[in-house]
């Protein structure tokens, strides 16, 4: 009768949460898990995060073969790493929500809730301090690990940083950036030699572009002022707490850190970009090179090919995570493109391969696991691996080399079937025909790589796109283009930035001209197009709690600038929302085509233009000009920052205006994503905090009574744990059991006053009811959200 009482509750709440049990529940962000899986201090309990179902899985290891699931504790949205400080505490890493969720196992909650702006990917500690990898914002920050204090935030000169590692003495953190590209930049299309003629004889003198070069060229010193120093790994100095070195030429995206017990050697798993190729047919099946890079005691970068003679039966593809085996003489690494743990020794040579799907040529995107995180428990030769596309843990026997058992990441996976039929297509390197690569090695994580491209063809033929009652002729010596985000895309149709793809199907060709490997099945790219037009942008970071604009960034007024925007005119008849007129939204809902550029662009989107501030340039050419990535603005990245590319002419008035441009940059850093920055922000409170966090939580309940989102709240009420659901018709709260309800935000005051602790968090509209339920209710919804 409770069950049968709650579940009518449930749906007097939300009727229409369980009729359409999918995507109304779920939202999906994509979240690029970075520590996904550790052991305990003491090696008897396994911790993994559940992503999808944003909750910490605890799993017991008295049998170290069959972890035993014996606790699900809800933590933010999107969790990434898991790392824990004692037996009991145990911190994990939300990307989504922005913070930190220091959880009790034994009490089973969380205990405090640590703000980290924006995109937290990874923690560390060593003795009374934690450090925090804080990717957007390119920082590390510490803390203290007892009080939470922020001790130091440390500036970082490298882009998205995300694994950390502590070497064996404690005097060390080394950090790896996911995105720090390899130093190449562009040389703009009005100072870059003319391309060379087309082999086709058919087509036209192809346009004038930009060229992709190495920024170290000397050949081209004369057009690049600026130097990239290609940081890929940092070294902090624990005492200090200072970066003590920066080291180069490791790889492009750089993923996990080992360091060797034994010597202290720093082993990074990466992909290295060969965009310095030009023409997609010189690119067809080796874009990228997945590889492990050695860095020794002195400092020096020895980088090694994973794949020397790559092939769909041995690739490791894109390696995620490595750990060195107690003897130090070799390491296990996850191929998450091939589903397969390669062991390396430490000259980078593979001297085994264990697969975790089968057989090593069966191509099946469908079913992939996706291993994204590894913990080892040695003395019983145990390999636990943490699938990221399955949201599975296989339990693999080292010794035999081989998997025993594949579980579960926790009781419930909430995510929709038309993800988990989709996600593996952008994922699976054995899609391409030698194993090397998929489609994120580039859109790395659903996103950017944050570098351009070249693949134009000398050999390919025109193409027309009609918009507007006019017909472009496109060529398709099309020049560099910066990797675009794949978040976002449901309604922008036609995509990339010439809109020479009518619909997202329309890339499928790519999967033989660039791949090396063979189209998909109608079907097959049905499910890839539907998985990807799920995937959604995280909120905006510079947007105030309320979505209202701050009163400034970067000496620039948002407010004037959205005024500017809409408003004035920077030419007679031209706004820039005439174009880009979509707000909150894409910013590009007309099909236009800039015909001030040497071929025809169609208006991109402006939701992710924070991400894109890292190209700067002062122009003079001096030792300090440097700059973190060699990519901006336009097509080919080639416009440094956003104050630049509108000082161009075409700006008209607004060109030699500092205050208007410094005012529209302000509004652009932070246009709307489309998700409200309420999704996904958490406090915990007990009877010390309840009163500095009583803005907030008013600040949440005003944006649920506004569904922007919903508010759930978890903790304890009365000495039992719970979850609640905030109703803002009744303007109360909803339990998880009947009997206990509902109640007022003043009585759940008072229970915090008596020794309760609570957390809040702001979800997307739609999935409060599944979010909001507590996971040891023994599967209430069981027939409702069906266990996969």
């Amino acid at each position: 009768m409770q069950r049968l009482a709650l579940v009518l509750a449930l749906f007097c709440l939300a009727p229409t949460a369980f009729a359409q049990v999918g995507l109304s529940a779920y939202v999906n962000f994509e979240g690029a898990q970075t520590s996904p899986i550790r052991l305990s201090r003491d090696g008897t309990r396994l911790f993994a995060v559940n992503t999808p179902d944003a909750r910490l899985s605890v799993f017991s290891l008295t049998d170290p073969s069959n972890p035993s699931l014996i606790a699900e504790i809800p933590v933010g949205i999107e969790p990434v790493s898991v790392n824990p400080r004692t037996n009991d505490e145990v911190w994990v890493v939300n990307q989504e929500s922005d913070s930190i969720s220091v959880v009790s196992v034994s009490k089973g909650i969380v205990t405090d809730t640590i703000y980290v702006k924006d995109e937290p990917a990874d923690v560390v500690f060593v003795g009374a301090k934690a450090f925090v990898t804080v990717a957007r914002s390119n920082q590390v920050r510490v803390y203290n690990a007892a009080s939470h204090a922020l001790v130091k935030t440390i500036p970082l000169f490298g882009l998205y940083p995300r694994s950390l590692a502590v070497n064996a003495g404690g005097t060390k953190v080394y950090v790896a950036f996911g995105l720090s590209g390899n130093r190449t930049t562009v040389v703009p299309f009005a100072s870059a030699p003319p391309q060379s003629p087309p082999t086709n004889p058919a087509l036209p003198p192809p346009p004038p572009t930009g060229l992709i070069i190495d920024a170290a060229d000397p050949s081209w010193a004369s057009a690049i002022p600026y130097t990239i120093p290609d940081n890929d790994v940092a070294e902090i100095d624990v005492a200090t707490l200072a970066v003590s070195r920066y080291f180069s030429r490791v790889g492009t995206l750089n993923f996990g850190l080992a360091i060797r017990p034994s010597t202290g050697d720093i082993f990074v798993t990466n992909t290295d970009a060969n965009n310095l190729v030009h023409f997609e047919p010189n690119l067809n099946g080796k874009f990228i090179n997945s590889r492990i890079t050695k860095i020794d005691s002195l400092g020096t970068v020895t980088p090694i090919d994973l794949n020397p003679t790559p092939s769909l039966a041995t690739a490791v593809s894109q390696p995620t995570a490595a750990i060195f085996d107690p003897s130090g003489q070799f390491m296990y690494v996850a191929s998450f493109g091939t589903d397969r743990i390669a062991l390396v020794d430490t000259n980078g040579a593979i001297t085994a391969r264990i697969e975790l799907s089968g057989s090593p040529t069966i191509v099946d995107p469908r079913h992939k696991r996706g291993p994204r995180g590894l913990a080892l428990k040695g003395g019983s030769q145990r390999l636990y691996a943490l699938n990221r596309i399955s949201n599975t843990i296989s339990i693999v026997n080292t010794g035999q080399r081989k998997v025993i058992g594949e579980i579960p990441a926790g009781s419930f996976d909430p995510t929709p079937q038309v993800i988990r039929d989709g996600r593996g297509f952008l994922y699976d390197a054995r899609l391409s025909g030698n194993g090397s690569a998929a489609c994120a090695g580039c859109h790395v994580d659903a996103d950017m790589d944050m570098i351009a491209w070249d693949l134009g063809d000398p050999g390919g033929n025109m193409a027309s796109v009609v918009s507007g009652g006019q017909t472009f002729n496109l060529h398709p010596m099309k020049g560099p283009m910066t990797t675009q985000t794949l978040r976002g895309l449901s309604g922008l149709a036609p995509f990339h930035w010439r809109g020479d793809r009518a619909n997202f199907q329309a890339f499928n060709p790519a999967f033989a001209s660039l791949m090396a490997g063979t189209p998909l099945s109608d079907p097959d790219m049905q499910a890839y197009n539907d998985f990807v037009m799920t995937i959604r942008f995280m909120p905006n970071p510079y947007r105030n709690l309320d979505d209202t604009l701050p009163p400034s960034i970067q000496n620039g007024d948002p407010t004037a600038g959205f005024n500017t925007f809409h408003n004035e005119e920077y030419n007679p008849g031209n706004k820039c929302g005439n174009c880009h007129t979509a707000d909150p939204g894409p910013g590009s809902s007309l099909q236009l085509f800039d015909q001030n550029l040497p071929q025809p662009f169609k208006v991109p989107q402006l939701r992710n233009e924070y991400q894109k501030v890292f190209f700067t340039n002062t122009g003079v050419r001096d030792p300090s000009n440097q700059t973190m990535s060699g990519f901006g603005e336009l097509h080919d990245g080639e416009a440094y920052g956003l104050v630049a590319f509108l000082s161009n002419a075409r700006f008209g008035v607004f060109a030699n205006d500092p205050v208007r441009k410094r005012n529209l940059r302000a509004f652009l850093m932070c246009f709307d994503t489309g998700m409200p920055p309420a999704t996904g922000y958490t406090r915990t409170l007990t009877a010390s905090s309840a009163g500095a966090g009583a803005s907030d939580w008013s600040v949440l309940e005003s944006q649920a009574a506004a569904s922007k989102i919903d508010l759930v709240v978890k903790g304890t009420v009365g000495g039992t744990v719970h979850g609640l659901v905030y109703q803002p018709g009744s303007n109360n709260y909803l339990p998880d059991l009947p009997g206990l309800g509902p109640f007022t935000h003043t009585q759940l005051l008072g229970y915090l006053q008596a020794g309760d602790t609570l957390t809040l968090m702001g979800v997307p509209a739609g999935t409060g009811v599944r979010m909001g339920i507590d996971r040891n209710l023994n599967g209430v919804l069981d027939g409702l959200y069906p266990i996969h």
